[in-house]
């Protein structure tokens, strides 16, 4: 008897986009509570009066990378964090996004 086994074909793992998305709102929503504690209540949307809208700072989102790495199979670099921070999670999100799939793409793309 002779058995004939095929390799299957190499598949793509798919970037997970929504973990990785609700990660770092779910981290930058901590991260803003946390500081909202420390500096008496007022986060974004506070009472008027108080000051701008805090922005995030680059160094929040280099810890949000650092969780990240958690969940990814590679480094993540600082640079992929833009220099002065942002204006809000949403534009955090909208930099980090298409930067993150392609360190992924870029990562599988080496194993097959």
């Amino acid at each position: 008897m002779t058995t004939i086994t095929t390799a299957k074909p190499a598949t793509a793992v798919a970037f997970p986009a929504k973990a990785i998305e609700a990660s770092i709102r779910g981290f930058l929503a901590q991260e803003g509570a946390m500081q909202a504690a420390l500096h008496g209540g007022a986060a974004a949307g506070g009472p008027a009066g108080i000051g701008p809208q805090p922005v995030i700072d680059s160094l929040v989102v280099v810890e949000v990378l650092l969780e990240l790495e958690t969940q990814v199979p590679f480094d993540l670099p600082e640079s992929l964090v833009q220099a002065g921070g942002y204006d809000s999670v949403d534009e955090v999100v909208q930099h980090l996004m298409p930067k993150l799939q392609k360190q992924w793409s870029e990562h599988h793309k080496e194993k097959i």
